[in-house]
């Protein structure tokens, strides 16, 4: 920006005087904004590595970012990632913070990671994929590389996506050799559902509650109280879970946890934790199976220490061939999680019974899917309290549900939880 000249105060009256002054100000001001902004352009962003090349739906791609700085930015910037249509709207967005911070030291130099992406169900053409850089002040104006196209607005074409129904299945995560070994592991806890549930909507007393202990239900689909046959109904050792909606539209749900509002019922720190289930088909749809720290929620100072949540398996029906674990640390704050998507084979969830299982030490966390180890993380030091066990199945996740199967249901074999005996831990 050509700077500014300014009179002096003596050649002008005062009234002129004042107003130069203030644009004089504020033309410095700008210029001084523009420099900040431009000392950020010092990135190039470019192309995106999409592999494969193609994916039918449903299928997991790798997308592999690359970045050059010059040095750091003035301020710490997120990625947007906008995968988009011909008409320009948004069928997938991947916003994330890159691994290195862009306003620490580290981001200078050529930065690249790799981010997996799950194409949803519906998907089936080629789009464009559009991304940069931004905090809550606006996005920051890039350097584009070879091959990057921009689009005028500091966002920047860096690739396209195609997905094509011919093209080859990835490997899964869940096409490898079983792993898990419980030899030195003694039954804890077993709900084979071979006879009438025993639940209630809030105990006492009872082995299952159908809320939340902390009252905190979520989703699109009201986590209703057990009757007769619904949202809970046991056919042949099995237990069904069932979302339907009313004559009214509005729909409702089931929920098991396995602890009371005051920490009462079956809870364990360690051990392996498992449960067998056959997911629904259909968007919309978002069975979990997770654990949580076992305390007295109506003490407000009890978890305090430590509260951690364990998704040992959550599954969007939007993305079908994939399901995500997540661990999250909510006590003390700040909120921290990290996750993965674990990908299977086409429909594998939906098609039949498998076992969701985690595995939970002092060290580490260990999910595995029909004794195939997954996904692992360390233990967060907030883990200090006893685990309890919650299954559902819910609706939505900020998705729509006009399409979702009325009604669905979750099929469960059974919940099984492990410990080690006193001699493995010995040995």
């Amino acid at each position: 920006m050509p700077r500014v000249k300014c009179p002096t105060v003596n050649d002008l009256p005062v009234r002129v005087t004042a107003l130069l002054l203030l644009i004089c100000s504020q033309a410095a001001l700008a210029g001084q904004q523009a420099e900040s902004r431009s000392g950020d352009s010092g990135t190039t962003i470019r192309p995106v590595a999409v592999r494969p090349a193609a994916v039918p739906a449903g299928a997991a791609v790798k997308m592999q970012y690359t970045w050059h700085a010059v040095k750091p930015t003035s301020a710490a910037l997120e990625v947007f990632v906008h995968i988009l249509d011909e008409r320009g709207l948004i069928v997938i967005q991947d916003d994330h913070i890159p691994p290195v911070g862009t306003s620490t030291p580290g981001w200078q130099g050529t930065i690249t990671y790799e981010r997996r992406l799950i194409i949803p169900a519906h998907l089936n053409d080629e789009y464009r994929i559009v991304t940069g850089l931004y905090n809550k002040s606006g996005r920051a104006p890039l350097i584009a590389g070879q091959g990057v196209s921009p689009l005028g607005d500091d966002s920047y074409q860096v690739g396209v996506l195609r997905i094509d129904p011919q093209a080859p299945w990835p490997r899964a995560d869940t096409d490898q050799a079983r792993s898990l070994d419980l030899s030195g592991f003694n039954l804890t806890f077993s709900e084979e559902f071979d006879g009438p549930l025993d639940v209630s909507a809030w105990g006492p007393g009872t082995r299952w509650i159908a809320h939340t202990p902390w009252a905190g239900d979520f989703g699109d689909a009201r986590f209703a109280d057990p009757g007769s046959d619904f949202p809970f109904a046991v056919k042949d050792g099995v237990l069904h879970i069932e979302a339907r909606k009313d004559e009214t539209g509005k729909w409702s749900s089931g929920l098991l946890a396995s602890n009371d509002p005051l920490g009462n019922g079956f809870s364990q720190q360690y051990g392996y934790f498992e449960m067998r289930a056959k997911l629904p088909p259909g968007p919309g749809v978002w069975p979990a199976f997770w654990l949580c720290s076992s305390y007295n929620r109506r003490n407000k100072t009890a978890g305090r220490g430590g509260s951690v949540e364990i998704d040992v398996l959550e599954y969007y029906g939007r993305t079908p061939c994939s399901f995500t674990a997540t661990i999250h640390v909510w006590l003390p704050r700040p909120h921290r999680s990290q996750g993965i998507a674990v990908t299977t084979k086409p429909y594998e969830a939906s098609a039949g019974f498998h076992d969701y299982g985690c595995m939970v030490d002092p060290q580490w966390i260990t999910m595995y899917f029909d004794g195939i180890q997954v996904w692992q993380a360390e233990t967060p030091p907030e883990h200090n309290k006893p685990l309890m066990l919650l299954l559902n199945l819910a609706l939505g996740p900020g998705w729509p549900i006009d399409k979702t199967p009325n009604p669905s249901v979750m099929e469960v074999d059974y919940v099984r939880v492990y410990a080690e005996t006193e001699s493995r831990q010995k040995s």
